[in-house]
Protein backbone atom coordinates (compact mmCIF):
# COMPACT_ATOMS: atom_id res chain seq x y z
CA UNK A 1 0.00 0.00 0.00
CA UNK A 2 1.10 3.58 -0.80
CA UNK A 3 2.38 5.42 2.39
CA UNK A 4 3.03 8.90 2.80
CA UNK A 5 4.32 11.24 5.31
CA UNK A 6 1.85 14.13 5.94
CA UNK A 7 2.95 17.36 8.24
CA UNK A 8 0.86 19.30 9.98
CA UNK A 9 0.56 22.45 11.34
CA UNK A 10 -2.76 23.69 13.50
CA UNK A 11 -4.15 25.99 16.50
CA UNK A 12 -4.87 23.81 19.43
CA UNK A 13 -6.87 26.20 20.76
CA UNK A 14 -10.57 24.37 19.80
CA UNK A 15 -8.57 20.79 19.99
CA UNK A 16 -8.80 18.36 22.62
CA UNK A 17 -5.05 17.85 21.76
CA UNK A 18 -4.23 15.24 19.23
CA UNK A 19 -5.66 11.75 19.77
CA UNK A 20 -8.51 10.38 18.83
CA UNK A 21 -11.44 10.12 21.21
CA UNK A 22 -15.12 9.66 21.35
CA UNK A 23 -16.86 12.41 21.62
CA UNK A 24 -14.63 14.75 21.30
CA UNK A 25 -13.03 16.95 18.25
CA UNK A 26 -9.17 16.10 18.12
CA UNK A 27 -6.64 16.78 15.35
CA UNK A 28 -5.94 12.46 14.24
CA UNK A 29 -10.28 12.67 14.86
CA UNK A 30 -10.44 15.85 11.93
CA UNK A 31 -8.03 14.15 9.44
CA UNK A 32 -9.19 10.67 9.73
CA UNK A 33 -12.53 12.18 8.79
CA UNK A 34 -11.07 14.59 5.89
CA UNK A 35 -9.03 11.42 4.82
CA UNK A 36 -12.14 9.21 4.69
CA UNK A 37 -14.00 11.91 2.30
CA UNK A 38 -11.11 12.11 -0.20
CA UNK A 39 -10.43 8.62 -0.18
CA UNK A 40 -13.22 6.37 1.35
CA UNK A 41 -10.61 5.02 3.13
CA UNK A 42 -10.23 4.62 6.66
CA UNK A 43 -6.91 4.14 7.73
CA UNK A 44 -4.45 3.48 10.78
CA UNK A 45 -2.28 6.81 11.61
CA UNK A 46 0.84 6.99 13.38
CA UNK A 47 1.93 10.33 15.01
CA UNK A 48 5.46 12.05 15.93
CA UNK A 49 3.85 13.10 19.18
CA UNK A 50 0.21 13.54 20.92
CA UNK A 51 0.10 17.20 21.66
CA UNK A 52 -2.19 18.14 24.79
CA UNK A 53 -5.16 20.21 24.76
CA UNK A 54 -5.04 23.86 23.60
CA UNK A 55 -1.08 23.05 22.33
CA UNK A 56 -0.36 23.90 18.80
CA UNK A 57 1.85 22.83 16.09
CA UNK A 58 4.14 24.31 13.53
CA UNK A 59 5.50 20.75 12.25
CA UNK A 60 3.75 17.58 13.08
CA UNK A 61 3.80 14.73 11.05
CA UNK A 62 1.13 11.54 10.74
CA UNK A 63 2.37 8.35 8.92
CA UNK A 64 -0.76 6.70 6.75
CA UNK A 65 -0.95 3.81 4.19
CA UNK A 66 -3.84 3.94 1.49
CA UNK A 67 -4.57 1.66 -1.20
CA UNK A 68 -4.98 4.30 -3.80
CA UNK A 69 -1.65 6.04 -5.26
CA UNK A 70 -1.45 9.54 -5.05
CA UNK A 71 0.04 12.45 -6.56
CA UNK A 72 1.39 14.10 -3.40
CA UNK A 73 0.23 17.59 -4.11
CA UNK A 74 -2.93 16.60 -5.10
CA UNK A 75 -3.39 14.55 -1.86
CA UNK A 76 -2.14 17.74 -0.34
CA UNK A 77 -4.99 19.93 -1.96
CA UNK A 78 -7.83 17.40 -1.28
CA UNK A 79 -7.10 16.95 2.33
CA UNK A 80 -6.90 21.01 2.56
CA UNK A 81 -10.11 21.31 1.13
CA UNK A 82 -11.66 19.05 3.83
CA UNK A 83 -10.09 20.27 6.87
CA UNK A 84 -11.37 22.75 9.03
CA UNK A 85 -9.50 25.97 8.68
CA UNK A 86 -7.46 25.66 12.28
CA UNK A 87 -5.82 22.89 10.85
CA UNK A 88 -3.74 22.27 7.60
CA UNK A 89 -1.34 19.54 5.77
CA UNK A 90 1.56 21.96 4.71
CA UNK A 91 3.40 18.74 2.85
CA UNK A 92 3.15 15.35 1.81
CA UNK A 93 5.43 12.88 0.71
CA UNK A 94 5.58 9.04 -0.56
CA UNK A 95 7.36 7.64 1.99
CA UNK A 96 8.77 3.49 2.13
CA UNK A 97 6.65 0.93 3.28
CA UNK A 98 6.87 0.63 6.86
CA UNK A 99 7.04 4.43 8.17
CA UNK A 100 5.94 5.10 11.59
CA UNK A 101 6.10 8.71 12.44
CA UNK A 102 6.98 8.03 16.18
CA UNK A 103 9.73 5.43 16.33
CA UNK A 104 11.40 6.52 13.12
CA UNK A 105 11.87 10.05 14.91
CA UNK A 106 15.53 10.76 15.76
CA UNK A 107 14.40 13.90 17.63
CA UNK A 108 11.62 16.25 18.73
CA UNK A 109 11.77 20.31 18.66
CA UNK A 110 9.10 22.25 21.07
CA UNK A 111 8.72 25.69 21.88
CA UNK A 112 6.96 27.56 24.71
CA UNK A 113 6.24 31.14 24.39
CA UNK A 114 6.11 33.40 27.33
CA UNK A 115 4.88 37.37 27.01
CA UNK A 116 5.95 38.99 30.04
CA UNK A 117 3.41 42.12 30.71
CA UNK A 118 1.52 44.07 33.67
CA UNK A 119 -1.72 43.58 32.24
CA UNK A 120 -3.51 41.40 30.24
CA UNK A 121 -2.46 40.46 26.43
CA UNK A 122 -5.34 40.16 24.08
CA UNK A 123 -3.59 39.57 20.96
CA UNK A 124 -1.60 36.74 22.15
CA UNK A 125 -3.74 35.14 24.75
CA UNK A 126 -4.17 31.93 22.54
CA UNK A 127 -1.09 31.09 22.12
CA UNK A 128 1.48 32.57 24.63
CA UNK A 129 1.16 32.54 28.50
CA UNK A 130 1.19 36.04 30.06
CA UNK A 131 3.13 36.44 33.53
CA UNK A 132 4.17 39.51 35.37
CA UNK A 133 7.94 40.28 34.54
CA UNK A 134 10.25 41.10 33.97
CA UNK A 135 12.09 37.70 34.15
CA UNK A 136 15.78 37.28 34.48
CA UNK A 137 17.21 35.50 31.68
CA UNK A 138 20.53 34.75 32.86
CA UNK A 139 18.89 32.81 35.69
CA UNK A 140 16.43 30.95 33.35
CA UNK A 141 19.86 30.48 31.31
CA UNK A 142 21.90 28.64 33.58
CA UNK A 143 18.74 26.24 34.84
CA UNK A 144 18.17 25.11 31.23
CA UNK A 145 21.40 24.27 31.51
CA UNK A 146 21.47 21.79 33.58
CA UNK A 147 18.60 20.17 32.16
CA UNK A 148 20.94 19.02 28.88
CA UNK A 149 22.02 15.74 28.50
CA UNK A 150 20.53 11.81 29.07
CA UNK A 151 18.64 11.86 32.55
CA UNK A 152 15.42 10.41 34.17
CA UNK A 153 12.82 13.11 33.97
CA UNK A 154 10.33 11.53 35.75
CA UNK A 155 10.08 14.59 38.00
CA UNK A 156 9.20 16.20 35.03
CA UNK A 157 6.47 14.16 33.49
CA UNK A 158 4.97 10.80 32.84
CA UNK A 159 6.62 7.91 30.52
CA UNK A 160 4.14 8.04 27.24
CA UNK A 161 3.61 4.01 27.63
CA UNK A 162 2.61 2.62 30.89
CA UNK A 163 5.78 0.85 32.76
CA UNK A 164 7.56 2.81 29.94
CA UNK A 165 11.42 4.53 30.59
CA UNK A 166 11.12 7.80 32.07
CA UNK A 167 15.05 8.54 30.69
CA UNK A 168 15.09 11.04 27.58
CA UNK A 169 18.27 12.68 26.06
CA UNK A 170 17.83 16.57 25.98
CA UNK A 171 20.29 17.65 23.15
CA UNK A 172 19.68 21.38 23.55
CA UNK A 173 17.99 24.33 25.32
CA UNK A 174 17.73 27.90 23.73
CA UNK A 175 16.03 30.36 26.35
CA UNK A 176 15.98 33.65 24.24
CA UNK A 177 13.82 37.28 24.25
CA UNK A 178 12.33 39.22 21.88
CA UNK A 179 11.03 43.11 22.35
CA UNK A 180 8.41 44.17 19.80
CA UNK A 181 7.35 48.16 19.99
CA UNK A 182 4.15 48.82 19.28
CA UNK A 183 3.41 52.52 19.01
CA UNK A 184 4.12 55.83 20.09
CA UNK A 185 2.16 54.91 23.47
CA UNK A 186 5.43 52.95 24.54
CA UNK A 187 3.72 49.62 24.84
CA UNK A 188 5.05 46.78 23.85
CA UNK A 189 5.12 42.93 23.90
CA UNK A 190 8.62 41.33 25.86
CA UNK A 191 8.50 38.04 24.51
CA UNK A 192 10.57 35.12 25.91
CA UNK A 193 11.14 31.97 24.13
CA UNK A 194 12.30 28.85 25.66
CA UNK A 195 13.58 26.22 22.39
CA UNK A 196 14.18 22.65 23.61
CA UNK A 197 15.45 19.51 21.68
CA UNK A 198 15.30 16.43 22.29
CA UNK A 199 15.26 12.89 21.29
CA UNK A 200 11.42 12.37 22.58
CA UNK A 201 9.87 13.98 25.85
CA UNK A 202 7.42 12.63 28.52
CA UNK A 203 4.11 13.56 28.96
CA UNK A 204 3.98 17.38 30.36
CA UNK A 205 7.55 17.21 30.08
CA UNK A 206 7.93 20.43 28.19
CA UNK A 207 5.26 21.87 29.85
CA UNK A 208 6.90 21.27 33.90
CA UNK A 209 10.06 22.07 31.93
CA UNK A 210 8.61 25.68 31.10
CA UNK A 211 6.82 26.26 34.20
CA UNK A 212 9.76 25.49 36.37
CA UNK A 213 12.37 28.13 34.24
CA UNK A 214 9.86 31.20 34.21
CA UNK A 215 9.80 30.49 38.62
CA UNK A 216 13.35 30.21 38.29
CA UNK A 217 12.92 33.81 36.30
CA UNK A 218 10.78 35.10 38.64
CA UNK A 219 13.29 34.41 41.35
CA UNK A 220 11.08 31.62 42.89
CA UNK A 221 13.16 28.74 42.53
CA UNK A 222 16.90 28.35 41.91
CA UNK A 223 19.25 26.93 39.43
CA UNK A 224 20.42 24.36 41.82
CA UNK A 225 16.58 23.46 42.67
CA UNK A 226 15.91 22.44 38.94
CA UNK A 227 19.21 20.65 39.69
CA UNK A 228 18.15 18.32 42.35
CA UNK A 229 14.88 17.07 40.91
CA UNK A 230 17.02 15.76 37.92
CA UNK A 231 17.48 12.11 38.21
CA UNK A 232 15.28 12.33 41.37
CA UNK A 233 12.58 10.06 39.71
CA UNK A 234 10.35 7.84 40.21
CA UNK A 235 7.79 10.39 39.63
CA UNK A 236 5.94 14.05 38.47
CA UNK A 237 7.07 16.88 41.43
CA UNK A 238 4.57 18.55 43.06
CA UNK A 239 6.56 21.28 43.30
CA UNK A 240 6.24 21.63 39.63
CA UNK A 241 3.21 23.44 38.32
CA UNK A 242 2.62 22.44 34.36
CA UNK A 243 2.75 25.53 32.21
CA UNK A 244 -0.64 26.49 30.10
CA UNK A 245 -1.16 24.48 27.42
CA UNK A 246 -1.71 27.54 25.04
CA UNK A 247 2.03 28.71 24.76
CA UNK A 248 3.15 25.24 24.03
CA UNK A 249 4.09 25.04 20.17
CA UNK A 250 5.63 21.48 18.81
CA UNK A 251 7.95 23.17 16.23
CA UNK A 252 9.92 20.48 14.21
CA UNK A 253 10.47 16.90 14.45
CA UNK A 254 13.94 15.22 11.86
CA UNK A 255 14.45 11.87 10.66
CA UNK A 256 16.90 9.95 9.68
CA UNK A 257 17.21 10.83 6.29
CA UNK A 258 14.35 12.39 3.67
CA UNK A 259 11.44 10.25 2.93
CA UNK A 260 11.75 8.33 0.00
CA UNK A 261 9.68 5.46 -1.83
CA UNK A 262 12.02 2.31 -1.72
CA UNK A 263 13.63 1.12 -4.60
Amino acid sequence: MPTYRLTLEYDGTEFHGWQQQPQARTVAGVLLDAIHRVSGERPTLTAAGRTDAGAHAHGQVAGVSLSQTWEPERLKAALNASLPADVAVVAAMPHADGFDARRDAVDRTYRYVVVCRDGRAPVTRRHTWTVRGPLDLSAMRAAAQRLVGTHDFAAFGGATNPGGSTVRTVHSIDVTQHVIDADEREAHLDTVVITVRANAFLRGMMRAFAGALVKVGQGRLTPEWLSNLIDAGPARSPQIALAPARGLHQWRVSYVQSPAVAA
